[in-house]
């Protein structure tokens, strides 16, 4: 636990400073980002040296004390040391400007004195770098400057310096405004809920303004903003964002409901138990903030790269020194590098792309899901849920024995009228059905609404039942040894039965499907013209209804009646044959599936455990952020190819020029940092496009 006051606090700013007995070196990054993923956090700065935490923040969503006990909490036991850079700031470039014209205007002698003083931290870095047996850009950077100071060139050392300032400082607010445009999209959306006061009235509030105990009264079609304690009431609760159930849930007094959910029928009060980043709708904050620090292999390779450039830029120096005895060229060649731009292009690329896939609804859990997209070649969906929705629509009205029910229309009918007093899933799909065909309302008594069986009325002064066949058979003693044959006729298509008794006979059955997601064609084909060579399909639905559906998409496989570890052998089994396989599904026996394929992608209202297993989150309810997530990943890793190019031939061509003769250090330093800040931003513009 850390140990901490507050040092300083106005409204959004705060800063605390440390317990001096407490050891911070190299734990920075690893305060930064264990702070970063609360909701309403806007900046972390960590200063290691002073033992210092200055935090911005949305006061309309957080309280210093919330902050104080996040930080408390925190364990420099667990930490993941990493060791800081040193952060660049606008002061540190005026300081070298001014150190500059000291150089120009002042006698040697103080001229000295001033540059030594300015370039002592760029040595530092240096030595420091080498005694860790690392050849790193701060080996380059402190051997340019030092040899210009040594010659008593002590205006082209604080040029250089003032230049190397500059481009860091650039760069690293180019990665700080990266962090913050993601940061941006962990702020919660905000409703207006009535809460409680304490003399029983209600008063309408926005959401962001509970607090733990707060008492809130939640009507049908109302978004559940915090997680809390059910006090009073009874209510359906749809927790598809959860879950992945398109069924609501009964939830009655004691029960917890979650952030995120909505109310479909009754009213509840609600005692807040946690709000704001503490809350489950939370999750998906700390999910984007923990992306930023994996790692890709292309990361990885770049870094190495860059790090083989610099002893390249060494060796080059040397033969420089060897061939000519100019100190001055050997500078200019040392102020090349390529590691700047190689190093950071590819993870603001990366961040870039992440912030785009976001605003259009798509969470990518970091850089190594985009380069692994960029591969996929295979692509498999599951069926229910993913190309079809969750919800159903009627397909087939079947008489039975009417008892004067003449035809299909009557029948559904008659079953829309006592249904229309329901609120569940199937009974807006038969109410939907009848509303499209224009039918009338029947007459019929009051409604019962049996929990998890069905629905019980009267037509015609006798009982009218509605529901499954267990409910029918074993509750009510209705009789279906008369139709079995076309009952197993339309479980064998797939159906979902609803059946109707009347005076304690059966009297019909309506089927339900699912039904396809009105995109699934036109992604299909995006991703074919992206280049995907195969679409597969998994279900769990019979060899017959599988290949229908197969045949109306054009897949090039489906595979029939898997179970979930079956699914997961289908997708280790194509990439056995070589295949990059992305796999898109949604429910949690598509968990195993998601995290053998090389990159998984978990619907919308897939369960939570599909939307951890998974490398891709889509946030919004639609098909066709499959195919945007695999365009977004080409363009990223089209990006950095071409960013690598142009940096290794943009830096040759100057470091060649150097070496002649031709640039100073100076001159050397302002080309070398101004191709990297283009490079940057051409990383950080994607965003937009």
């Amino acid at each position: 636990m850390l140990s901490l006051r507050i040092k300083h606090h106005i409204p959004g700013r705060i800063r605390f400073k440390l317990d001096r007995s407490q050891t911070l070196t190299d734990c920075g990054d690893w305060i930064k980002h264990s702070l970063m993923a609360i909701q309403g956090l806007r900046a972390v700065r960590v200063n290691e040296d002073a033992y210092s935490i200055v935090i911005e923040y949305d006061d309309s969503l957080l309280t210093p004390s919330t902050i104080e006990a996040r930080l408390i909490e925190l364990n420099l036991d667990e930490a993941e040391l990493t060791p800081s850079e040193h952060q660049y700031t606008r002061g540190d470039i005026a300081m070298n400007i001014i150190g500059t014209l000291s150089a120009a205007l002042l006698p040697g002698k103080w001229g000295a004195i001033s540059t030594a003083t300015l370039i002592a931290p760029t040595i530092f870095d240096g030595v420091a770098e080498l005694k860790n047996k690392q050849i790193t850009v701060e080996v380059l950077d402190a051997i340019a400057v030092g040899l210009s100071a040594y010659r008593g060139d002590y205006r082209t050392a604080m040029m250089t310096q003032s230049l190397i300032s500059l481009g860091e400082y650039m760069e690293q607010e180019t990665c700080r405004k990266s962090d913050k445009l993601l940061a941006e999209l962990m702020l919660p959306q905000a409703t207006t809920v009535w809460r409680i006061t304490e003399d029983g009235c209600k008063q309408q509030v926005n959401s962001d303004s509970l607090v733990v105990g707060d008492i809130i009264e939640l009507s049908p079609g109302s978004a559940i903003p915090v997680d809390g304690i059910v006090i009073a009431g009874t209510a359906l609760i749809n927790q598809s964002s959860l879950t992945g159930e398109s069924v609501p849930v009964r939830r009655e007094l004691d029960a917890y409901v979650y952030s995120g959910t909505s109310v479909h029928e009754g009213t509840i009060k609600v005692r807040v138990d946690k709000v704001g980043s503490e809350a489950t709708t939370a999750k998906i904050a700390q999910l984007i903030y923990d992306s930023l620090s994996e790692k890709s292999e292309i990361q990885q390779v770049t870094q190495d790269m860059a790090n083989r450039r610099v002893k390249i830029t060494l060796a080059m120096g040397a033969a420089v020194f060897a061939l000519t005895q100019d100190i001055n060229r050997v500078a200019s060649v040392f102020l090349v590098d390529y590691s700047c731009a190689l190093k950071l292009s590819t993870p603001v690329t990366f961040k870039s792309i992440m912030y785009r896939a976001a605003q259009q609804g798509i969470l990518l859990k970091g850089g190594s899901a985009i380069e692994k997209l960029a591969e996929i070649d295979v692509c498999v969906f599951d069926k229910t849920g993913t190309l079809t929705y969750g919800d159903m629509e009627v397909t087939d009205v079947v008489p039975f024995n009417c008892s004067g029910i003449s035809c299909a229309k009557d029948l559904l009918a008659i079953a829309a009228s006592v249904e229309e007093h329901s609120n569940h899933p199937l009974s807006q799909a038969v109410v939907n059905a009848a509303k499209q065909h224009q039918l009338p309302h029947i007459d019929h008594g009051e409604v019962e609404y049996v929990i998890a069986h069905g629905l019980k009325s009267t037509v015609n002064e006798h009982c009218l039942v509605m529901g499954s066949r267990h409910f029918l058979e074993a509750h009510e003693n209705v009789n279906f040894n008369e139709f079995e044959p076309e009952i197993r006729h339309y479980e064998a298509l797939g159906r979902h039965l609803i059946f109707i008794s009347h005076k304690g006979e059966l009297m019909g059955m309506i089927g339900l499907r699912d039904h396809l997601r009105e995109d699934v064609k036109q992604t299909l084909s995006e991703l074919r013209a992206l280049g995907i060579q195969q679409i597969m399909m998994i279900s769990g639905d019979s060899i017959y209804k599988a290949n229908m559906l197969g045949e109306e998409l054009k897949l090039d496989h489906v595979f029939a009646e898997a179970t979930p570890e079956s699914k997961s052998s289908i997708i280790d089994s194509l990439q056995q044959q070589g295949h990059k396989v992305m796999f898109i599904g949604d429910g949690v026996n598509d968990a195993p599936a998601l995290t053998k394929a090389d990159v998984g992608i978990a619907m919308c209202k897939g369960t939570e455990l599909a939307r951890q297993a998974a490398d891709v989150v889509l946030l919004q309810d639609k098909l066709a952020g499959v195919s945007e997530t695999y365009h977004l990943a080409k363009i990223a890793m089209r990006m950095i190819n071409n960013n690598i190019k142009i940096a290794e031939y943009v830096n040759s061509g100057i470091m060649l020029a150097a070496a002649l003769g031709w640039l100073n250090p100076a001159m050397s330093a302002l080309l070398h940092n101004g191709t990297t800040l283009g490079i940057l931003a051409r990383s950080l513009a994607i965003k937009n496009q």
